[in-house]
């Protein structure tokens, strides 16, 4: 009598269990970097914004959010269009700039809470952006910087 090919139920379930156990090590590194990637982006974002603003300072003589409505992020990312394209848009019926980010801390030292918002907001005393986190993002990026600080 020939023994028939092929694998048997236990050793299909062993090789499962090996992959599941191994998959749970991987998985939670893997989240981490997809949310440090999209913190990423939007500190790369908000460089990008710091640099065109700057450009229409030296070619106009003062800053985009100078003037009538120049606190209105519309205003400024349709000033700025000429330096970063349309690449950064406002959501339909938003008067701030949100970007999204992958997570946030409440203290450097605390575990990451994935996912939230940012806002672009104007520091006129030193004509500069900078970055505020809005609910349910925390005041910490995932590396521990301080989004303010960035």
């Amino acid at each position: 009598m020939r023994r028939k090919k092929g694998f048997s139920v236990i050793e299909i379930i062993l090789v499962l269990g090996v992959i599941g156990i191994l998959s749970s090590f991987i998985v939670p590194k893997v989240r981490d970097y997809l949310a440090m990637a999209k913190d990423s982006k939007v500190i790369n974002t908000l460089q990008n914004l710091r640099v065109a603003s700057e450009t229409y300072y030296l070619e106009k003589g003062l800053y985009p959010w100078s003037g009538e409505d120049g606190t209105k992020m519309s205003t400024i990312l349709e000033k700025l269009e000429n330096y970063i394209g349309n690449k950064v848009k406002i959501g339909d019926g938003q008067e701030d700039l949100l970007l999204e980010i992958g997570g946030s801390k409440a203290n450097p030292e605390d575990s990451i809470t994935y996912g939230g918002k940012v806002k672009v907001e104007i520091e006129n005393n030193k004509n500069d952006l900078y970055l505020e986190p809005v609910a349910p993002a925390l005041e910490f990026n995932i590396r521990g910087e301080k989004w303010k600080e960035i």
